[in-house]
């Protein structure tokens, strides 16, 4: 656990040292899913009340109720910038961005930053007395609720508490970025699939699907070859490879070759591992 508050510590105090003088406490809030770092995906379809994903013209983002796309104030950066980063945002940083609320009188679950000299929370679902508070924000789940300063307040991925700007249109993403990256949108990634595949099989993001991938992220199709069929390379097993879930191997050609839901899987050799020969069929989890 020292371990991992002093990465905390060296992470605030590099991305506090990158925040522009217009961006310290009294102006805007910090730094929200960077644009250098991936994107977790998601791990629920559950989210607060009026929340949904809906498409925009930078890929799919989380709105609320009235469309409006939803930002992420990244609590890890501000720990230079006061207190408490959980009440950052007030005075002008207020004026422009509204906070996702959660209903009121609604118990907060998670607490930051934990074992920088601020007291736990007490564990009273342990007890049975109280909601489950999470000391580490990576153990958390996508949605939780913190003391904002305006109440109980929507956190997303245990760091980035939500707001939406004051007076955006619905699926607009003008801020996306704004303020020298000071406000990201909060991207959605579909939660990876679980599958029961061969060893090696994947599931890849592509498209804004995911789609079945070999151990170096080429995309699995099907399908009927028309041309270039050297760009069809069968994905083999072994003779004795037992069948597992959708998957059996066929020994009726030169080279024992895996099935998928009765078709026959083929490995892409396009020079983009995500593209796919004509007449491909990408096979999907």
């Amino acid at each position: 656990m020292a371990n991992f508050h002093n990465r905390l510590t060296i992470l605030a105090l590099c991305a506090t040292a990158m925040i522009p003088a217009g961006l310290l406490p009294g102006s805007a809030p910090a730094f929200a899913q960077p644009a250098d770092l991936p994107i977790p995906p998601a791990t629920t379809d559950k989210y607060p009340p009026g929340v949904r994903v809906a498409q925009t013209a930078k890929g799919p983002v989380y709105v609320d109720s009235a469309g409006r796309v939803l930002y992420g104030m990244d609590m890890r950066v501000l720990m230079r910038a006061g207190p408490d980063p959980s009440k950052y945002c007030t005075g002008a940083c207020a004026q422009a961005w509204e906070p996702l609320l959660a209903a009121t009188g609604t118990p907060p679950n998670i607490a930051f930053p934990m074992g920088f000299g601020f007291p736990a929370p007490a564990r009273g679902a342990a007890a049975g007395t109280g909601p489950t508070f999470y000391a580490n924000p990576q153990k958390a789940p996508d949605w939780t609720v913190i003391a904002g300063p305006q109440g109980p307040q929507w956190v997303y991925k245990g760091w980035h508490m939500v707001f939406v700007h004051h007076g955006d249109r619905p699926g607009s993403v003008a801020y996306d970025g704004a303020e020298n990256m000071a406000w990201n949108t909060l991207k959605f990634v579909p939660p990876v699939p679980t599958l029961v595949a061969p060893q090696g099989v994947q599931p890849l993001l592509a498209g804004g699907a995911y789609a079945l991938a070999d151990k170096d992220g080429r995309i699995l199709f099907t399908g009927s070859c028309v041309r270039d069929c050297g760009k069809w390379r069968p994905l083999t097993g072994g003779m004795a490879t037992a069948p597992m879930g959708a998957w059996q191997v066929s020994t009726a050609v030169d080279a024992p070759q895996w099935i998928y839901r009765g078709k026959p899987v083929f490995v892409s050799q396009e020079d983009d591992p995500k593209q796919v020969p004509a007449g491909a069929v990408i096979l999907r989890p």
